[in-house]
């Protein structure tokens, strides 16, 4: 075992690609531990606080403003990092452009958002304030766009720390919010504050930091030219955020009270706590894959080969370790209140790993500029998570949305591409992704990177 451990540590000190993708992980990684660690003690105070029905009620607004955040994107982040790397146009052009069509997006999305809501419930005034509070995040979150020029540079450094920062301070807000006994709008205003706080950070540090000094411009044909290309992720992301949230929307809707929607709330957010391993390094993996599909092909699929493993194997081993231990999870953080979230979480954390294979393939998709089939493959995902839920949840409540969601994010995933010829391949590498033979000459290959 020892001798295997230093024949690692020497094959990754001289694999250069391998210590950048290690490092800028490991940043990622150490950011949303440590929010996690805090996290976890924070969202249980905050749910036993408020208890099921308006825990419930706050993430219903969360949802309801959520899919109107995924419009708010534009499908830019992917494709603005590939523009950065490209360097074909300034970077100031590119973030100053990307930001000011980001902020157009989020006025007219926060009029959207707190119009629809007085139509959908149009007696509760309190869910009304809520959402018109917490849709302001959707215009703050436009300074994002430097979280960009971060993946692209591998700078996850910068982001990180800012992010620990700040969560630190909502940590302590919360905190006092519940020793104080504040309100449910007192909550949202903490959390449209983390999203403002986040953007005038990365702001500073990105004119602190930059190397390239070129000024901030509006590019029309910029512009013109990136939104021609990025409809595709516009719907897609839609799509994705849609057949993520619309569970706790219908659970809203469909059910008497909001308290199914607490309790599915609570089991989701737990089957998510591992969700910034496999993000930390689809992000690190996306720029090295973009690079490799430039200058070489084997390289190239080895390391989208690799890539889709750590992820379905990741999957497996979080799932396995939630599934035994659920009920004494839900209990410890939640209380016997909560118990129900227990058999939800059992289900859910596997849907979760199929959604972020489904991420790691968008990144093959944008390489091969296949990114139409993103929306193809979360559409069809979409109606039969609807489909599913309509059925299920009268019956069953907030199980038959954890269902309706496995379901959906397997055949949307996993086996709607299949039936396209250029994408078939994808199929093919994500359920080869799962098999032990695999997994071993996924390490071998890592050498090859």
């Amino acid at each position: 075992m020892n001798n295997s451990n230093k024949t690692f540590k020497m094959l990754i000190s001289k694999n250069v690609v391998a210590t950048r993708i290690i490092k800028n992980s490991g940043w990622i990684v150490s950011d949303k531990l440590f929010t996690l660690v805090i996290g976890v003690f924070v969202t249980a105070l905050i749910a036993r606080y408020f208890g099921p029905e308006q825990y419930g009620q706050f993430n219903y607004t969360l949802a309801f403003v959520s899919l109107f955040t995924a419009i708010s994107t534009l499908g830019l982040e992917t494709l603005t990092v590939k523009s950065i790397i490209d360097k074909r146009v300034n970077e100031g052009v590119i973030l100053f452009t990307s930001l000011l069509l980001r902020v157009i997006g989020g006025i007219v999305l926060t009029i959207m958002a707190t119009g629809i809501i007085r139509i959908i419930e149009p007696e509760d005034k309190n869910l009304h304030l809520l959402v018109l509070v917490m849709s302001f995040t959707i215009s703050v979150k436009s300074v994002e766009v430097i979280e960009y020029w971060i993946q692209a540079n591998q700078k996850a450094k910068i982001s990180s720390i800012i992010r620990m920062s700040v969560y630190v301070i909502m940590a302590v807000l919360k905190i006092l919010l519940v020793v104080k006994e504040g309100t449910l709008l007192q909550f949202a205003l903490i959390y449209t504050l983390d999203a403002f706080l986040i953007s005038v950070a990365l702001l500073i540090a990105y004119f602190k930091v930059r190397e390239d000094k070129s000024l901030w411009t509006f590019s029309f044909s910029y512009a013109k030219g990136i939104l021609t290309q990025s409809w595709y992720l516009i719907l897609s992301g839609l799509m994705i955020t849609l057949y993520m949230r619309i569970d706790q929307v219908m659970l809203g809707t469909m059910m008497p009270t909001k308290t199914e929607v607490g309790i599915y709330s609570a089991a989701v957010q737990i089957s998510e706590m591992w969700y910034f391993v496999p993000m930390a390094i689809i992000t690190s993996f996306k720029p090295i894959i973009m690079n490799n599909k430039i200058n070489n092909e084997e390289n190239y699929l080895n390391s989208m080969q690799i890539l889709y493993t750590i992820i379905a194997w990741t999957g497996i081993g979080f799932g396995i370790a939630i599934l035994i231990l659920s009920k004494i999870i839900v209990r410890v953080l939640y209380g016997v209140e909560y118990i129900e979230a227990a058999s939800i979480l059992s289900i859910s954390v596997f849907a979760g790993t199929f959604a972020l294979l489904g991420s790691a393939r968008s990144v093959w998709l944008i390489s091969e500029g296949l990114q139409k089939y993103t929306l193809i493959y979360t559409l069809v995902g979409l109606i039969l998570n609807v489909i599913l839920n309509y059925f299920l949840i009268p019956q069953m409540g907030a199980y038959g949305a954890a269902i309706a969601t496995l379901a959906a994010q397997i055949f949307a995933n996993v086996f709607v591409l299949y039936f396209f010829s250029k994408t078939k391949i994808s199929t093919y590498m994500i359920l080869k992704a799962f098999s032990i033979p695999n997994l071993i000459e996924s390490i071998r290959m890592i050498r090859k990177l």
